[in-house]
């Protein structure tokens, strides 16, 4: 992704996030059952072990993590439904503030921030092509089209006068099948195309660091070998296959209402101090790659015993979800040699006389030591994390048999050994984007202009204020590294 969460006509075509519109949620208010000595909009806190409640666990200190940006200053975001316009917003509440604001000419789905950030470069929904923006005078200065039959999956600055995207089937490439990947470098200066390559490959996810990209690559077609790819700012691409790793996507020969497709989706890390990036899926040992050598080394994860023995009654409420079945997970380096994943299982039940259904359950947030390459359960329902600034966040949903979504809540870790502070206790947080000491926390309605932004002061431990219709997309210009 290109920073933040997609715009919601964006995460539609997705498929976890398709039935997350279609469903409803809860409102984003402060909990009214909190106890009395916390006022209302105020964290509740906790340092007991988790357990089947999904109490979250008190952690030792965190890293510190990479800096945040001050929430002090207006923040830009695109609004409207769709979004067409481009405007500053006060970062406490996000009414839209007076000023210069523009008229964008088709749908946006990404952005990503110059190293020096005057320059914003918006991605088209639906053209390949990238749109930039002089956004310290919120002016237009014009299209970048990348020669590729679709919009790209994902871009990023490498310099500037770098910008990489990946995108689908260049043209002109002979040797090109459906559904694979390409590497377009261009010069967003000179609006001109440097360098392309093909990758026979599909491109899962994307970190930047500096002055290159790593990409999480797995087969075309089918669940195989996972890969990585790290190109550089002259187009120049490296690639090693990831053995003990599996991934992709297996669509069924023929598409019907009992047809499933299966998934292995795996995460990616990257230490940018120490140069090495981690792949993470289930059921397989970490693959830790020196990225200047790109030599591989693997690794299996330890765990106390008394963490198995309490598995059993950290099990959450079944998921229903599109039918797909299999493992997903995603990964963020912490720094001090810390690594957090993630993700969800699913599988598909098939019940007489019923249509069949994707039962989903967390896998749960952990923390993996990778300097003794042990393993611990941080939150055991936890389906998303963000990292910011020293802060751990947890949240997700969870998905019932009435079709109606439950959550987790908000858990904020961090800084440092504080306690852990709990906000929307059982309810659904979809989303979430961290701007210094404020987060906003996203709950997708059943339809678009039903949805919901909680503004929490991280600091204050408090909910300043819940903004209800079509949520603004944020461009804040997160650090790609975080998570």
């Amino acid at each position: 992704m290109t920073g933040g969460w997609r715009m919601a006509w964006r995460l539609a075509g997705s498929g976890g996030l398709a039935l997350l519109l279609a469903a409803g949620c809860a409102a984003l208010a402060p909990e009214s059952s909190r106890k009395a000595a916390a006022p209302a909009g105020t964290a509740a806190t906790t340092g007991t072990a988790a357990g089947a409640s999904g109490t979250p666990a008190a952690l030792p200190s965190l890293p510190s993590g990479p800096a945040a940006p001050s929430a002090g200053g207006p923040v830009l975001g695109i609004v409207g439904d769709p979004g067409k316009v481009l405007v500053q917003l006060d970062p406490r509440s996000l009414r839209p503030l007076p000023g210069r604001r523009l008229v964008l000419t088709d749908t946006v789905a990404g952005y990503a921030w110059s190293p020096d950030r005057s320059t914003l470069v918006l991605g088209d929904n639906d053209q390949d092509a990238l749109y930039l923006v002089d956004a310290p005078r919120m002016r237009a200065l014009g299209k970048v089209w990348l020669d590729a039959p679709s919009a790209p999956q994902w871009f990023g600055w490498l310099g500037p006068r770098r910008l990489l995207a990946v995108v689908d089937q260049p043209l002109g490439d002979p040797a090109a099948e459906l559904g694979d990947a390409a590497v377009v470098l261009v010069d967003p200066l000179a609006r001109r195309v440097l360098h392309r390559q093909n990758l026979h490959s599909r491109v899962h996810t994307a970190a930047v660091l500096g002055d290159r990209v790593v990409l999480l690559t797995t087969p075309v077609d089918g669940i195989g070998t996972a890969g990585l790819a790290v190109v550089d700012d002259q187009g120049k691409v490296r690639t090693v296959p990831l053995r003990a790793i599996s991934a992709g996507f297996e669509e069924p020969t023929e598409h019907d209402s009992d047809s499933v497709t299966e998934r292995r989706e795996a995460g990616l890390a990257v230490d940018r101090a120490g140069g090495r990036a981690f792949v993470v899926a289930a059921g397989t040992p970490v693959a830790e790659v020196d990225l200047a050598t790109l030599r591989v080394a693997y690794h299996g994860l330890s765990q106390p015993a008394s963490f198995l023995r309490r598995l059993a009654g950290w099990f959450v409420p079944a998921a229903e979800a599109k039918l797909a079945s299999g493992p997903l997970r995603s990964a963020c380096w912490l720094g001090d040699g810390l690594l957090a994943v993630w993700g969800s299982d699913a599988r598909v039940v098939r019940d007489a006389g019923a249509e069949p259904k994707v039962k989903e359950t967390p896998s749960g947030l952990k923390l993996v030591d990778t300097r003794r390459w042990t393993v611990r359960q941080v939150h055991p329902e936890a389906t998303a994390v963000r990292w910011r600034d020293g802060r751990l966040l947890a949240f997700g949903v969870r998905w019932y048999e009435q079709e109606r979504p439950g959550g987790i809540g908000l858990t904020v870790y961090g800084p440092g050994d504080r306690r852990p502070r709990q906000f929307f206790r059982n309810r659904p947080v979809h989303e979430v984007q961290v701007n210094g000491d404020l987060a906003y926390a996203v709950s997708w309605g059943d339809d678009y202009q039903k949805s919901e932004v909680a503004v929490v002061d991280l600091g204050g431990g408090r909910v300043l204020t819940t903004v209800r219709g079509a949520p603004p997309y944020l461009l804040l210009g997160e650090d790609r590294t975080a998570c």
